[in-house]
C-alpha cells in the first residue's frame, strides 16, 4: 500500500465499505460468534445511535479498517464505560498498526466523553485478538459463555405439562424439592 492512513469519523457514505469489510473478516469460519451478529441493520444502528464513535481508516479513499463502540452510562452509578463494540482490518493490511490506530483514536473518544473503563469482547479462540487487546493493556478476561438452540425442528410437546381440554394446570415450583409441581383447580397437588 502506497497512501498514508487517515483515521476519521465515518460518513454516511462510508457504511457500504465499512459493510463489505465487516462480511470479509466475520466470516463463520473465522468467528462464529461475531459472524451471527455481524449484519446491515447491526451496522446502520449504531452509526444512526454513535455516530462520533464510529470511526473509518481511509487510504486513497478505500476503507482499510473501521471501529465502532457505544458509551454506557449507568444509572446511579458513577463509572461510564466505553464499549468497542466492532474492530475490524482489511486481512490483506493485517500487522500494519492499522487496528492499534483505530483502538487508540477511539479510546480518545471514550475518554473525552468521560468513560472511565474499556470494554471489550471477541471470540474465546481467537487468538490473535486476545494477544492483540492483551498488548494494548487489556486484561480482567472474564468468560462468557454462548448458548444457541437449533430452532428449526418442530417443538415436541410434552404429556405432563400440557393441559388437558376442560382442566387449568398450573406449574409451580415447591420451595421444599425445587422440582415442579402441578396444582389443579380444586387444590388437589401432583408432583411431575
Amino acid at each position: 500500500m502506497n497512501g498514508t492512513i487517515e483515521i476519521r469519523e465515518m460518513e454516511l457514505g462510508d457504511l457500504p465499505a465499512v459493510f463489505a469489510l465487516g462480511e470479509r473478516v466475520f466470516t463463520p469460519e473465522a468467528s462464529p460468534s461475531l459472524y451471527r451478529t455481524w449484519d446491515e441493520y447491526e451496522l446502520v444502528a449504531t452509526f444512526a445511535a454513535d455516530g462520533e464513535t464510529c470511526l473509518v481508516a481511509d487510504s486513497d479513499d478505500r476503507i482499510v479498517g473501521f471501529a465502532t463502540g457505544t458509551m454506557i452510562h449507568k444509572a446511579r452509578s458513577a463509572w461510564t464505560y466505553g464499549y468497542l463494540l466492532w474492530l475490524a482490518v482489511d486481512p490483506e493490511l493485517a500487522r500494519q498498526g492499522i487496528a492499534r490506530r483505530l483502538l487508540r483514536r477511539m479510546t480518545d473518544l471514550f475518554v473525552e466523553g468521560g468513560a472511565r473503563i474499556l470494554l471489550v469482547d471477541t471470540d474465546a479462540d481467537n487468538e490473535a485478538a486476545l494477544a492483540f487487546f492483551r498488548r494494548e493493556g487489556f486484561g480482567n478476561v472474564q468468560p462468557h459463555v454462548y448458548l444457541s438452540k437449533n430452532l428449526s425442528r418442530p417443538r415436541r410437546r410434552s404429556a405432563k405439562t400440557t393441559p388437558r381440554r376442560g382442566s387449568a394446570r398450573k406449574i409451580e415450583l415447591t420451595r421444599e424439592t425445587g422440582r415442579a409441581a402441578g396444582r389443579r383447580r380444586g387444590g388437589r397437588g401432583a408432583e411431575s
